[in-house]
């Protein structure tokens, strides 16, 4: 699934192609992508038709796209989901979703093979309850140490004796962190996966910490991380996937000491993590 960087790269490049440009049509060709019988009943081409985006910004993993009548429309890339940037005449591609084309004669195909996305359509004033429960972002200027304390090693809950993996997952404590960052992350900071959250020393949560944002933000030099899945609106991979230290690398020597990667699992995912690098205490 796109993380943080993943999605903030697809942002940023969206900015750039199709803010300020009308919108001449628009139209939904998987329903199941609205997930509430509500937003089915709207007409997605009437809604959006004649319209221009006047922003488009990120929360966690979710795309914000603002209209010029002050609707909105969300997105979720799900686990396969992108947008492609194309021209008006070119031919449909495979597991077409969405399509929106604009006045300058560009389009933009959102394409998910697994349909695991979703788009939500707010009118003007309508509350965006679905980003209700996202928690600090590794990017805002108030992330820090304290921040990532006071939410994720509070001792009130059970929080404290789960796996600080499993954690730093959890979107409404962190958000735009997932398999992929988590692990890295954590290797950055020296900490193996399976620490409960509450035996972290004041040492490594300001390293965990500052390792979060830095992953995060060499991440998004690079265009993001493809392993599978994820692409650019050019359709070109990000290139994050050569630098990572842990993630999917297991059996492999570590880049910084040589010792064997290893995979172990929490939650139900997967961690990577080094034996020597990451030692519990």
């Amino acid at each position: 699934m796109p993380e943080l960087p993943e999605v903030e790269t697809i942002v940023r490049e969206l900015r750039g192609r199709i803010l300020g440009v009308q919108i001449t049509e628009a139209r939904l060709l998987k329903q199941d992508m609205l997930k509430h019988p509500a937003e089915r009943k709207l007409d997605f081409g009437q809604f959006l038709i004649s319209k221009r985006f006047t922003s488009i910004e990120r929360r966690g993993k979710f795309m914000i796209f603002a209209l010029d009548d002050g609707a909105k429309v969300i997105g979720h890339l799900g686990m396969t989901g992108k947008f492609v940037s194309a021209s008006d005449g070119m031919p449909d591609p495979n597991h077409l979703c969405s399509q929106y084309s604009f006045s300058d004669g560009s389009r933009l195909d959102h394409i998910d093979v697994r349909r695991f996305g979703r788009l939500e359509l707010y009118q003007p004033d309508e509350p965006m309850t679905r980003l209700d429960h996202i928690g600090i972002d590794p990017l805002d200027p108030g992330f820090s140490a304290e921040a990532v304390k006071s939410l994720v090693f509070s001792r009130q809950g059970n929080r404290r004796k789960r796996a600080i993996h499993t954690v730093l997952m959890d979107q409404s404590l962190i958000s735009g962190v997932g398999n992929i960052y988590a692990a890295e992350a954590l290797f950055r900071a020296g900490i193996k996966p399976d620490r409960f959250a509450g035996r972290l020393t004041k040492a490594e949560q300001v390293r965990l910490a500052a390792a979060l944002r830095q992953v995060m933000l060499d991440s998004l030099k690079e265009g993001g991380t493809t392993v599978s899945d994820y692409r650019r609106i050019d359709d070109k991979p990000g290139n994050f996937k050569n630098l990572l230290n842990v993630y999917e690398r297991a059996g492999k020597p570590c880049r910084l000491c040589g010792t064997e990667i290893k995979r172990i699992r929490l939650g139900g995912r997967s961690a990577y993590y080094c034996g020597t690098c990451q030692k519990n205490k």
